[in-house]
């Protein structure tokens, strides 16, 4: 090959090399600029939420500790009682309404929702009592003392007696 070949081989190549790096680096700047719209546009829309998230924060992030799951109900301190409620009681209201009543005082009641996905393995066509194996079939209220079941009342009208009862001993 000739010297002069040679050269505009070498001129060619790196012309060809120049318009590559040429286009990568055009392709970069698009994509970084893509990233940035959309970075702008999301801080855009995000801006006016976030204050609100904050202020409405501080009220709604308030931790109930009076309806409660099976699983947990064994793992209480002294005496209390639990009032299992299926969703769909006549009694529901009447039930509420006394342990809104009891809370207010001294006796400690915790309520579970037995249509509460947590609880649908406790459910069964018989109540078992033991523990490790509690099962329930309908509202129940228990009296339990450091965990361990002291009473049961299966009966609305019986539920609804002792309810009245704690209720009417508010000091």
């Amino acid at each position: 090959m000739s010297k002069k070949n040679k050269q505009v081989i070498l001129k060619n190549n790196s012309s060809v090399e120049s318009n590559e790096y040429k286009k990568l680096i055009t392709i970069i700047i698009i994509v970084a600029t893509i990233f940035l719209i959309f970075y702008v546009i999301t801080l855009f829309f995000t801006k006016s939420d976030k204050d609100n998230i904050f202020k409405n924060d501080l009220n709604a992030s308030e931790i109930q500790y009076d309806e409660i799951i099976i699983g947990e109900m064994f793992n209480k301190d002294g005496e209390y009682y639990v009032l299992l409620l299926e969703g769909e009681d006549p009694y529901k209201s009447i039930f509420d309404s006394y342990v809104t009543m009891i809370r207010s005082g001294k006796t400690k009641i915790y309520t579970v929702d037995l249509n509460s996905a947590f609880n649908k393995s406790y459910k069964d066509e018989e109540n078992n009592y033991e523990k490790d194996n509690f099962k329930v079939k309908g509202t129940l209220l228990l009296k339990l003392d450091d965990g361990n079941i002291k009473d049961h009342y299966e009966n609305k009208e019986e539920i609804l007696n002792i309810l009245k009862e704690l209720s009417n001993t508010l000091e």
